[in-house]
């Protein structure tokens, strides 16, 4: 076995020495064991199983625990802090033992990896297990281990801390507490459980203005704590009067509930409904037109419910958003401390990396992505990665997303949520690939992106691998030699989507297909695959240029749905289901 350390991901500390390689299996044995803190933490535990779950599937060998002392086994792993690394008298930055951090070392014939007991010492046995050892968490279902009877292991003295304290990749394929915890991930949404150092939470997660004073509640006694549109309050999608004191006081105190009733959350959102309509009252207009932005009337409203908090729970978070009508950064108002503001691009052009692609629309997100960085160094960031109004249509968003999130390490944001297709059945768009992608990228913005997408279709799709690479670079270098524009509701009569790139691509598929090294690989190309077809099926339909076809059309669409839920999926897009889809579609062919 080859033993390869990922240099990109890797901190070299000072040397202490003596540095020696480790024979940790020897044809198939070991005489090595593992020593855990008495006070070790449940992921820490849990990171131990792993370790010899892991080395027992790559070598056959048993490692079994020993006792944690101040005089430790001449050959043994020592997971996390314990009395057996303090008596080594190894010295590590304090850094590098938050929650999250960790350090790998060789120290004479022993193996250290310890870190932060939440996650630290935990992500420092997956780095172990990945960057030195060789294996590969590809899916939640596939994954690549090494066989070999002799485990050496060479010298080492690695330390790591997150890019992001939060990293949330909202794809259906990366919400799974065993991927998550392999990949880096704090996600919310994984279901982290204790033993994997749990997870960031939300509560509510996302558009909370009609939670925190709900116009069913209110509207009939007092409209006056509803957007003024127009000269008229308003009901139907309406936003919250944020100058009004009455509506500061009731958010407030639904907020402290929020808190009483979910003390596993760590941030509380108060944020706007998904839709326009912002207050324009006398008051609010002033507020506005004084900061420059919507956003200076909500961020005020904020910090005085975060202030209040502060008072009962310091260690709670309160989280906004810049979005839509809030995007642009106030003049005047900062967030407080306890604030987080996420920023979204959610006009953007995803197709090329932000800083180089001429769309007005991304010109001006980077304003306000440096204007808020300007006044915050608390900055989140929604970021998208998929069509949400066509889930399979393909995206060509992966040199954008490599680039994006180094330039959010570069301009101090804190914290990425990845939106991309969530529905429970999965399914989007060489979903596999982009959560793989998104989560090294997420711990590392500085990876080598390509070298990760590469090996990962190297190793989820074998010999078939290289195919599905050449489709990925084709529809990547379309937009970019054309410079396509491609938005968050691409569909499959875009401008890139053209005859030649669906012959060529169907062409690459072919190729793919022919080589599977497997069933199991034959069907992760024809899922892969699926996006082409979904294209092929829906322009002639989407440019009501089927006449005459209709029948066709129709048996076409109906194996089409069928293939769909075979890999499970359940949503075509955002906002319907696959049935919804197979049946208006069908009506609109044939009637009936």
């Amino acid at each position: 076995m080859k033993t390869i350390l990922a240099v990109s991901l890797v901190t070299v500390l000072s040397a202490e020495g003596p540095w020696a390689s480790i024979q940790l299996v020897q044809n198939g044995k070991t005489d090595y064991s593992v020593v855990l803190s008495r006070n070790a933490s449940p992921s820490e535990h849990f990171a131990a199983a792993e370790l010899k779950r892991y080395i027992q599937q790559i070598s056959g060998a048993v490692i079994p625990y020993a006792p944690d002392s101040p005089n430790p086994p001449e050959k043994a792993i020592l997971l996390g802090e314990s009395e057996a690394t303090r008596s080594l008298a190894i010295s590590i930055p304090d850094e590098y033992l938050q929650d999250e951090a960790f350090v790998i070392r060789t120290v004479g014939s022993r193996l250290v990896i310890a870190g932060g007991r939440l996650r630290g010492t935990m992500y420092g046995v997956y780095t172990f297990l990945e960057d030195v050892l060789g294996c590969r968490w590809l899916s939640q279902t596939v994954e690549k281990v090494p066989r070999t009877s002799n485990i050496t292991v060479p010298d080492l003295n690695i330390a790591q801390k997150p890019a992001f304290e939060y990293r949330d990749v909202f794809i259906r394929e990366a919400m799974n507490k065993e991927y998550a915890a392999k990949q880096k991930l704090n996600s919310a949404n994984a279901g982290l459980d204790a033993s994997r150092g749990g997870g960031i939470a939300y509560y509510p997660f996302v558009h909370t203005f009609a939670s925190l004073v709900p116009v069913e509640k209110y509207w009939d006694t007092h409209p006056e704590y509803f957007s003024m549109v127009n000269g008229k309050r308003i009901r139907e999608q309406t936003q919250l009067c944020l100058s009004n004191p009455d509506v500061l006081r009731i958010a407030t105190e639904t907020v402290l509930n929020w808190i009483r009733e979910h003390p596993e959350a760590k941030l509380y959102s108060v944020s706007q409904n998904d839709w326009y309509n912002n207050c324009q009252c006398e008051r609010c207009k002033a507020i506005e037109e004084e900061e420059g932005s919507p956003a200076g009337l909500v961020l005020r409203f904020c910090n005085a419910i975060a202030e209040e908090v502060e008072k009962h729970y310091p260690d709670k978070l309160i989280d906004t958003l810049a979005y839509q009508w809030t995007e642009k950064p106030p003049k005047i108002t900062k967030p407080r401390h306890n604030v987080r503001v996420r920023l979204c691009p959610i006009f953007c052009c995803e197709a090329h990396p932000y800083e180089s692609c001429d769309a007005p629309e991304n010109k001006a997100f980077l304003e306000n992505l440096r204007g808020w960085a300007s006044i915050t160094d608390q900055l989140y960031i929604w970021h998208y990665n998929t069509s949400f109004a066509h889930y399979l249509n393909p995206f060509p968003d992966f040199r954008q997303l490599a680039a994006s999130a180094r330039l959010y390490k570069k301009m101090g944001v804190k914290g990425v949520f990845w939106e991309g297709s969530y529905p429970k059945g999965g399914g989007g768009e060489l979903a596999c690939l982009r959560a793989y992608l998104l989560s090294k990228l997420s711990w590392n913005p500085d990876i080598d992106a390509d070298a990760v997408m590469k090996s990962f279709c190297d190793d989820y799709y074998g010999s078939s691998g290289k195919y599905i690479w050449q489709y990925v670079q084709l529809i990547l270098d379309k937009v970019s030699k054309e410079n396509i524009h491609v938005k968050i509701w691409a569909a499959p009569t875009d401008a890139f989507l053209t005859p030649d790139i669906l012959t060529e691509a169907d062409s690459l598929f072919d190729k793919a297909e022919a080589v599977a090294d497997s069933p199991e690989i034959l069907s992760r190309v024809q899922q892969a695959r699926l996006s082409i077809e979904y294209v092929k099926l829906m322009q002639p339909i989407l440019r009501n240029e089927f006449k005459g076809r209709e029948n066709e059309l129709a048996a076409k669409l109906d194996a089409f749905v069928e293939k769909c839920k075979k890999y499970g999926m359940t949503h075509i897009s955002e906002g319907e289901t696959l049935d919804s889809f197979h049946a208006r579609v069908r009506k609109q062919l044939i009637g009936g």
